[in-house]
């Protein structure tokens, strides 16, 4: 539905403003070409920081040439909780650090922490979600640090609740806004910041 295009855009404009400390990760399929289409075989996470920094999240059981035993499944993908936690948890610690190097300082830029996507596969890492609470508790804390997350959709049109756990406590956070994302808004998003 466009949502990593969206954070993308998101991001760059808050780079170019220079208003906020952002950092994060998204989460991009990858594609292969077979037989004059192309298939989704998995999800890379990315750095929005350093774009050419990639590692996978989970790829096609059917595409690996090697599965590590006990590996975790999400449907038909083989998630790859090692090389996801050594991206995606340092993201979540900057951001830790930044607010306990100066608690409450009226001088520093608010901190903003992007993740594309709070999912069932990115909560296989038990360090992640642990990385995700203690931030969840600074925000509760603070009013100079922000989480701006994908999450899946709802379960279904009068369900509002996703399923997972922590995307739930999320989502029904006192401070948290919800937007639902569609592929008109995010090709054409209106971006308003402050």
């Amino acid at each position: 539905s466009g949502k990593t295009t969206l954070i993308s855009r998101v991001f760059a404009e808050l780079r170019r403003q220079n208003l906020v400390s952002a950092t994060g990760f998204l989460t991009e399929e990858v594609r292969e070409d077979c037989e004059r289409r192309s298939r989704r075989i998995g999800f890379d996470v990315v750095l929005l920081e350093h774009p050419e920094t990639r590692a996978p999240l989970a790829r096609c059981a059917d595409v690996l040439t090697s599965i590590v035993p006990r590996s975790p499944k999400v449907g038909q993908y083989v998630v790859n909780v090692q090389s996801f936690e050594q991206l995606a948890v340092p993201c979540i610690q900057s951001v830790l650090e930044k607010l306990d190097s100066s608690p409450n300082s009226a001088n520093q830029k608010p901190v903003i922490c992007i993740i594309d996507e709070i999912g069932k596969m990115e909560l296989l890492c038990p360090t992640f979600s642990n990385r995700l609470e203690k931030l969840l508790t600074r925000i509760d804390q603070s009013e100079n640090v922000i989480l701006l997350a994908t999450v899946p959709s709802p379960r279904g049109s009068n369900d509002s609740r996703r399923g997972i756990r922590l995307v739930d406590e999320l989502c029904g956070h006192p401070r948290a806004r919800l937007f639902e994302v569609s592929s008109d808004f995010a090709a054409n998003p209106v971006i308003e910041f402050y």
